[in-house]
């Protein structure tokens, strides 16, 4: 009879487990008092991982042309669309004005590898500190002709 009454106990802590969709994992404890089994039903709960979430828009403006910075055409845009699997760069100044498909090469908590789809050496690095977005890319320093970091704004 006992025995069955574990086994009975058992199937009912399998069920409720199911249900829950939580992994569940049973201790026997032998009690001092007496020498009957106890069961000790125990949950194992993990939690998820702490990450920063990439997908959003970023965008910021530039000083394209120097010497012009009174005048509104001396200004450009860079515009970066991240979503699940793919991004998208937008350059918008007075002299370029285009729309490239990137392709997401690397990400961690506090950086971001992509590169142009067709073009794997033009790289495009996001990386965050202090709660700011930073963007380096040898593709917008060979377009614009100055080596730059640029302070994005997420959207």
């Amino acid at each position: 009879m006992f025995k069955f009454y574990i086994v009975f106990v058992l199937s009912i802590l399998s069920l409720a487990a199911c249900k829950e969709e939580k992994p569940v994992s049973k201790e026997i404890v032998v009690s001092k008092e007496s020498d009957s089994l106890k069961l000790k039903p125990t949950v194992e709960v993990k939690t998820p991982q702490k990450s920063t979430s990439w997908l959003g828009n970023y965008s910021c403006n530039f000083l394209r042309m120097k010497d012009e910075s009174a005048d509104p055409r001396g200004w450009g845009m860079i515009r970066i669309n991240i979503k699940k699997d793919s991004a998208k760069l937008g350059l918008d100044t007075y002299i370029e004005n285009f729309e490239r498909e990137l392709k997401i090469i690397n990400k961690t908590e506090n950086e971001i590898i992509m590169s142009l789809k067709n073009q794997k050496d033009s790289t495009f690095i996001i990386s965050k500190k202090d709660k700011k977005y930073f963007l380096k890319s040898n593709f917008i320093n060979e377009t614009v002709g100055e080596n730059e970091t640029y302070e994005l704004i997420k959207e």
